[in-house]
């Protein structure tokens, strides 16, 4: 009997696979290590490879490509349900072959290398950035143990931490300032990145248009392409804004309808991207509106919302709408237009 579909359970060095019919009956399974599963792809003929949409799926699914197979990555939070009974790699697999005949469930577009190489300097960036953070924190709170206080941030942050140390027992003085050697050189390592980041902008006409929204700079905008296989799978803007999380959750039964708090579901580090821009954004027009500026439609929605519920939720609000409007000006491949806000955001 053919083998049409073949259901992989991916692992590091161990990989269990699961073969099916036409009809999704199971026909065959094995397990095979790392190069013999390479050589399984190579030899066999071309049919549907399905996978869970985890770590080095993006890579095999490049890989299967190459020979002619048809790849589709399936969500793991979705195939879950349908694994029965014990936990095992045969019934992972397996799960896989019931989860696929499941219409509703849209699967994950494949990244190239590209998308991969750009979502991976974000993922080091964001370490770099947790670290430093992480190390100053430690210096100022080492120093309050001896009475010395630093007010928050400031670009001579490091100056004042090694005068501060300066004033410590002897004992200490050294390991501090090897801390603070390396807060200065994470802070070069996070301005050369960006810096890179920057030049890739350069050749990413999709990035560049994003920027022309407010509150969306590089890194957010690169973020977005590295993050982002294929935008036209979101049908619309408010599908986008659910997939950041950044929608209401929502808790409705019968005529009852219940919306709570954003659902803070998907990528958390676009998430916060998005939000810290529209906060960025949200000061922006308050500071155009104190100089008597003209403020666009998107502007003055965005103060009058956080009048009435204040800057917080005014954001993350704002947040929403950025991203219903960064689906627009990628689909339309256009610019966007402040005063345009009603049309893009829709």
């Amino acid at each position: 009997m053919k083998c049409t579909t073949i259901a992989v359970d991916l692992s590091k060095s161990v990989f269990q696979i699961s073969l099916a019919d036409s009809r999704h009956r199971i026909i065959g399974r094995r397990r095979l290590n790392r190069s013999q599963f390479s050589r399984f792809l190579a030899t066999t003929e071309p049919a549907r490879l399905l996978m869970e949409a985890c770590s080095t799926a993006h890579y095999w699914a490049r890989v299967a490509q190459q020979y002619g197979h048809r790849t589709k990555l399936l969500h793991a939070h979705y195939v879950r349900p349908y694994v029965r009974r014990n936990k095992t790699d045969t019934a992972d697999a397996d799960a896989l072959l019931q989860a696929d005949q499941d219409r509703e469930l849209i699967p994950v577009p494949v990244k190239n290398e590209h998308q991969q190489a750009l979502q991976s300097l974000h993922r080091i960036r964001a370490q770099w950035s947790k670290t430093r953070t992480a190390r100053i924190n430690c210096a100022k709170s080492l120093l309050a143990e001896f009475g010395v206080l630093l007010p928050r941030g400031g670009k001579e942050l490091a100056l004042r931490l090694r005068h501060a140390t300066d004033q410590l027992p002897y004992s200490l003085q050294r390991s501090l300032h090897e801390m603070i050697d390396e807060i200065v050189q994470l802070g070069e390592h996070l301005d050369n990145l960006d810096r890179e980041l920057a030049a890739l902008l350069l050749r990413e006409p999709d990035a560049l248009r994003l920027q022309s929204i407010s509150g969306i700079g590089v890194v957010t905008a690169t973020a977005l392409i590295g993050r982002v296989p294929d935008i036209h799978a979101f049908k619309r803007g408010r599908a986008f804004a659910g997939w950041l999380g950044i929608t209401p959750r929502e808790y409705s039964s019968g005529r009852t309808r219940r919306l709570g708090a954003i659902s803070k579901k998907g990528d958390r580090y676009l998430r916060t991207l998005v939000i810290h821009g529209a906060r960025s954004a949200l000061l922006a027009a308050a500071r155009a509106r104190a100089q008597d500026c003209r403020l666009t439609r998107l502007q003055r929605w965005a103060l009058d919302t956080q009048q009435r519920i204040g800057h917080n939720k005014a954001a993350v609000a704002l947040a929403n709408k950025m991203a219903r409007i960064v689906w627009a000006v990628w689909t339309q491949q256009k610019d966007f237009d402040g005063d345009d806000a009603l049309r893009f955001a829709a």
